[in-house]
């Protein structure tokens, strides 16, 4: 039997280990993460990585610099419950920052659903996220409720679910490609309304990612436009975190189909139809056709109330309106101890600018750039770089005021 939706979710905490006076979530990760391990031993050599088998641990940092020497290894805490350790050659300074990258559970959405609330219809979900790509990897590692997790989840990859759902999730919005479920016409309609929403409409999205736990921060971001929609409705910003999204290309997509879809006014129609409609489900689209209403067309059931008893069925739907905008990339960002870089690019430019700073956020004129294996080109008077915009993805180096080089990526659509 399924758990409430409204239970916590099971996490333990330091209290569990003996002589401990401040209580910590000892987290739970989920593909590949950067977390912050929990002192163990009194030597403070050993400390805890997870609150379960890892699949291994690639680096560790102290305040930022590589350490060396360093072992682990999964394991029993004192109580015998399954934990993942983290051997240190030494203890360090109780004030230093020490971060973890680790390998933790499957990170493909429909395995973090499963372990959070156990489903044996997440099949096709598990198949849409193989074929898309998508891959995430984040800590719990606050009390949160089981229904809370799954929204923060499936948030990430912009899909919605219910529990009543077939399949249980399901990408918003819908491809536009998907199916059309039912067709309304004017006798199907009764007891309708139509509504249109622009409180909520967004035309330029900022999308910070791939969260550092130990750091507690978001290690890169973008900023995506529709243009045209800011020319007619100004410019309306918003913020859409996914924090356990790793890559620019995942954050690039899920944010695009999320702001193409409310870049535009945001039409809801409520209406009561037949009983032969009880099977429909939110998520697929269904199509529109009356006289009196303000629009017509197409648009995605958001709720059904089945009715049983009543002989009628109350749906809600969405749409918005008008065409689907374009969206262009106008920002990637990436924060990189001690070397930051910040990419810019103008609607349907060709030239990529590409700004250096420092941790602080200060310029450093003077760097020098490769990119893609080329160069050196160096930073102008203003830390800028420019280089043809070519799509596709970009590999840099940057060397910058005998600071140690750093290696990082952009991608270019």
């Amino acid at each position: 039997m399924a758990r409430p939706l409204s239970d916590s979710i099971a996490l333990r905490d330091t209290s569990a280990w003996p002589g401990y006076d401040s209580i910590t979530i000892i987290p739970r990760v989920y593909g590949r993460a950067a977390v912050a391990p929990i002192r163990y031993s009194e030597t403070g050599t050993t400390l805890v990585l997870a609150d379960h088998a890892l699949h291994g641990v690639d680096a560790v940092t102290v305040d930022g610099a590589t350490m060396d020497g360093w072992r682990w290894k999964n394991g029993a805490d004192l109580t015998g419950h399954a934990v993942a350790f983290l051997e240190l050659p030494e203890a360090p300074d109780t004030s230093a920052v020490v971060s973890a990258t680790v390998r933790g559970l499957s990170g493909n959405p429909a395995d973090i659903i499963n372990d959070l609330y156990q489903r044996s219809d997440l099949q096709d979900f598990r198949a849409w996220c193989v074929n898309e790509g998508l891959e995430l990897g984040g800590a719990i590692n606050s009390r949160m409720t089981v229904r809370a997790a799954l929204v923060f989840v499936l948030h990430q990859v912009g899909a919605v679910w219910s529990a009543g759902l077939s399949g249980f999730a399901v990408p918003f919005p819908p491809p536009s490609s998907g199916p059309l479920w039912a067709d309304f016409g004017p006798l199907d309609l009764s007891s309708w309304s139509a509504e249109c929403d622009l409180s909520n409409l967004t035309t330029r999205l900022t999308v910070p990612f791939d969260w550092d736990y130990a750091a507690g921060k978001a290690q890169q971001s973008v900023v995506l436009e529709a243009t045209t929609a800011s020319a007619r409705h100004g410019v309306r910003e918003a913020e859409l975190a996914m924090p356990w999204v790793k890559t620019a290309r995942q954050a690039v997509a899920t944010a695009t189909a999320w702001l193409k879809w409310r870049a535009r006014p945001l039409w809801s129609f409520q209406f009561k139809t037949g009983v032969q409609f009880r099977d429909l489900q939110p998520g697929g689209w269904i199509k529109l056709s009356h006289p009196r209403l303000p629009v017509s067309g197409e648009a995605v059931v958001m709720d059904i109330d089945p009715g049983y008893g009543r002989g009628e069925v109350s749906i809600t739907a969405q749409a918005p309106a008008g065409l689907t905008p374009a969206v262009t990339l106008v920002r990637q960002s990436g924060a990189f101890d001690p070397i930051r870089t910040e990419y810019t690019i103008s609607a349907g430019g060709d030239v990529a600018t590409i700004t250096i700073t420092d941790e602080t956020g200060q310029p450093l004129p003077g760097a020098k750039v490769w990119i893609d294996d080329k160069g050196p080109i160096t930073a102008d008077a203003e830390a800028k770089v420019r280089f043809q915009a070519t799509p596709g993805r970009h590999v840099l180096r940057i060397e910058a005021d005998g600071r140690a080089a750093v290696i990082t990526e952009i991608e270019l659509l």
